[in-house]
């Protein structure tokens, strides 16, 4: 069963492409806005997303799921962390920060909150912290080992030899909390490992890791070197930087063989080489103490919102960081298609086994797409730069999100030639959002965008009041800079969420 029948058995329907492109924001980054009129479907389609990845993996969604509805007077973070009260001397948790502790302390599964109606309430009153440490996030190198193409290299699964043996005991530690992945370290803790404990067992003559022939064994791993010479012989000897008597150092470039490795050394030095850090997200403070904790990286943030006489405006800020997602297809056609779509669906290929997010945007997102597709690298930066003029321009951020929201739309169905379409919701959901106001560089700025979308077809604009947007590339696009290019001629002044 997919999302779709999934949401059908739920009685309600979303197309494959809304389904699909709300996955495809999460996974790019892990805070969504949706925005439309009330009753639309926003909650439920958050609401309905959670509970299918929890029922595809065996979870509790009443475990995995926060639901909190904003109040119109919230007016700092402790509306949403919890306070501290300062009479008892004690922190009073919000139902949130339960939630975000459980989420830290199983991070082999994914978490999710929908923040509902987030701005009947000044977004930035309550959440500016919270937006800052997600923007804090940085991919840190920690290892530089190459393992391009390392699966036409590695043939062991589990260790042969006693490098292999000491390596994988090193990761396990490094994992348990025991070791520090790029800090110095007693090499006679790997000697003394239950995994060098059961190589010994399983792969010497020896009977034990403190008979003194391994003992002897062991130090040759790491001491050995190649004959006539000071490069060490032997894998340990090359994976690890020799610091003086039992002392040893991950090395931070590679020095040796893919086909030394075993698969499992492989997948542990691919999931320490980048690790994600991120400032802490400070809880609360008091005389003593300040307390604080990072966001979980398996946190997933979805939030609702309406744009009414009860609501705030969002700003730039929260806007720039995050994807919004237009709910606004109300039709009596819904009667009629209330039945899964026919044919091959992008849902097919949803991705349902996620936890904790391995990836951020960067330039080399930008990158990986300049290779497969560099006309569209080409035309977002065109656009841009026209755009730089007015100050309605993205930043480098938004574009590598751009960017990286592609690549993954592109990787989850193997199929580039959706390239293009992944581009066309990118323009709506990171460009549209920033063309808002009431001087005239926001009709600059949408007359420039709509020109070089259509390559200069509709360059007036009459033009861009009365054509016909289906007939071009990027219609999605087009048809919303038509809405708001209508509405702002009406009224002098234009929101992305107006029209």
């Amino acid at each position: 069963m997919n999302i779709q029948e999934h949401c059908l058995d739920k009685n309600f329907y979303f197309e494959d492409d809304t389904l699909y492109n709300f996955h495809c924001c999460l996974q790019t980054k892990p805070f969504t806005i949706l925005y439309g009129p009330s009753g639309t479907g926003k909650s439920k389609i958050a609401e309905l997303y959670a509970d299918f990845i929890c029922d595809k993996n065996a979870l509790d969604l009443n475990e995995h799921l926060c639901f909190v509805p904003v109040r119109p007077n919230w007016t700092s973070p402790s509306d949403l962390m919890g306070f501290y009260d300062y009479l008892n001397d004690q922190f009073v948790p919000s139902d949130f920060y339960n939630f975000m502790v459980k989420a830290e302390a199983d991070e082999d599964n994914p978490y999710f909150l929908i923040l509902d109606e987030m701005n009947l309430s000044v977004v930035e009153h309550y959440f500016s912290d919270f937006l800052a440490c997600l923007e804090s996030r940085r991919l840190v190198g920690a290892v530089d080992h190459d393992l391009e193409n390392w699966e036409s290299e590695v043939s062991d699964t589990s260790p042969k030899t006693a490098s292999q043996a000491a390596i994988t005991a090193f990761f396990d530690l490094v994992d348990n909390g025991h070791l520090i992945l790029t800090e110095p370290f007693d090499r006679t803790i790997l000697r003394d490992h239950p995994i060098m404990q059961q190589w010994v067992k399983d792969h010497s003559k020896y009977p034990h890791t403190k008979d003194q022939g391994f003992l002897t064994l062991f130090k040759s791993e790491f001491n050995q070197k190649v004959t006539g010479g000071t490069t060490p012989k032997r894998l340990a000897g090359k994976f690890f930087q020799y610091l003086g008597p039992n002392q040893a150092q991950l090395a931070t470039t590679r020095n040796y063989d893919l086909s030394d490795l075993t698969t499992g050394i492989v997948q542990s030095l691919l999931k320490q080489s980048k690790k994600i850090e991120q400032h802490p997200l400070e809880i609360y403070k008091n005389a003593n103490e300040v307390k604080s904790m990072p966001i979980p990286l398996n946190l997933y943030i979805i939030g609702t919102i309406n744009m009414d006489e009860s609501t705030h405006a969002l700003s730039s800020k929260v806007l720039d960081r995050a994807n919004t997602i237009e709910m606004n297809n109300v039709s009596i056609d819904i009667l009629n298609t209330q039945v899964v779509q026919d044919g091959t669906l992008k849902v097919d290929n949803l991705n349902h086994i996620f936890s904790k997010i391995k990836t951020l945007p960067t330039i080399n997102s930008a990158k990986a797409l300049n290779q497969n597709k560099p006309e569209l690298i080409e035309l977002i930066y065109s656009i841009n730069d026209g755009l730089n003029q007015y100050r309605t321009n993205m930043g480098h951020r938004s574009i590598f999100e751009i960017t990286h929201y592609i690549n993954n739309y592109i990787a989850e169905c193997g199929d580039e030639s959706l390239a293009e379409e992944a581009l066309d919701l990118q323009f709506c959901q990171k460009l549209i959002p920033k063309l808002m106001g009431a001087d005239e560089r926001v009709e600059l700025s949408i007359l420039h965008t709509v020109a070089a979308l259509t390559e200069g077809a509709l360059n007036n604009p009459d033009h861009i009041l009365t054509a016909d947007m289906t007939q071009y590339n990027y219609s999605k696009t087009l048809d919303k800079l038509q809405r708001m290019y209508k509405y702002y001629t009406q009224n002098g002044f234009v929101n992305f969420a107006n029209v």
